[in-house]
């Protein structure tokens, strides 16, 4: 019997400190695989950058998301400085534009109402992408 393959996607979420954003990037990213503990890996950006083994390989091996926090993009600068084309980006920002939802006064240390709802939006966003490229790695097997 043929082994089933085994396809999944890469979770590359920014990992700044101290900037509101950068919580919500992280709590998102934890949520995604929970959530879907079979479909993605979740990356750290100092792993990657230090070729830590095992995070080498995911990176290397699954089709990445990439989740920006704020505008200097750390995450898409990571996978361009490894040679690796994210299959989609995520910038938080555009979400917080698209969905309204204003953060200001929330705290990076202890998130409230507004902050999980970027929370919320940034992972549903995220789970859609996840959804179409697995269906695409899928397709492109057959």
């Amino acid at each position: 019997m043929e082994q089933e393959k085994n396809f999944k996607v890469a979770i590359l979420p920014c990992n700044g400190i101290g900037r509101l954003v950068s919580t919500i990037v992280r709590q998102a990213g934890y949520r995604i695989v929970k959530q879907r503990p079979d479909d993605t890996v979740l990356l750290s950006s100092g792993a990657v950058i230090a070729d830590v083994p095992e995070q080498k390989e995911y990176a290397d091996k699954y089709p990445v998301i990439v989740i920006n926090g704020c505008r200097p993009r750390c995450a898409s600068a990571i996978m361009e400085r490894k040679g690796k084309k994210p299959a989609v980006v995520i910038n938080v920002p555009e979400v917080m534009a698209e969905r309204k939802i204003v953060i200001a006064g929330e705290k990076r240390t202890q998130l409230g109402e507004r902050g999980f709802k970027l929370v919320d939006a940034v992972v549903e966003i995220t789970l859609q992408e996840v959804d179409k490229v697995l269906a695409e790695e899928m397709l492109s097997t057959l």
